[in-house]
């Protein structure tokens, strides 16, 4: 889970932990991007607004990486965001997003998201 307010990530590890899953936190796209190089992940959690390096920002970083070194299941990224226009769900997908959460949710709706990668 890529996420820097406190708040949100205690949400998203609730859900997160009741569903039986583990997880790693980076406060920042760039942490986020560091940690993806270093481990494997089956699923990201990305928020659009952080400091350092935003959302998009790291989910470009991901992808252009995973086509680079011909990586064959590239990981799934969910954007997690306050930013509910349809320009926004767009450009997350247009980076290679692959679902889009609009923040507050509610823990179904993250649960939902996260069971289309792992039914």
């Amino acid at each position: 889970m890529v996420e820097d307010n406190e708040l949100n990530q205690k949400f998203a590890i609730a859900v997160i932990r009741r569903l039986g899953y583990n997880y790693e936190l980076a406060e920042n796209g760039l942490i986020g991007y560091h940690k993806f190089l270093e481990e494997k992940f089956d699923l990201i959690l990305m928020d659009i607004q952080m400091p350092e390096m935003n959302g998009i920002e790291s989910t470009l970083a991901i992808r252009r990486y995973e086509k680079e070194n011909q990586v064959e299941n590239p990981v799934p990224i969910i954007a997690i965001t306050a930013f509910a226009m349809e320009h926004d769900r767009r450009n997350c997908m247009e980076a290679g997003m692959n679902e889009f959460l609009t923040k507050p949710y509610k823990p179904y709706d993250l649960e939902a998201k996260i069971k289309k990668f792992f039914p």
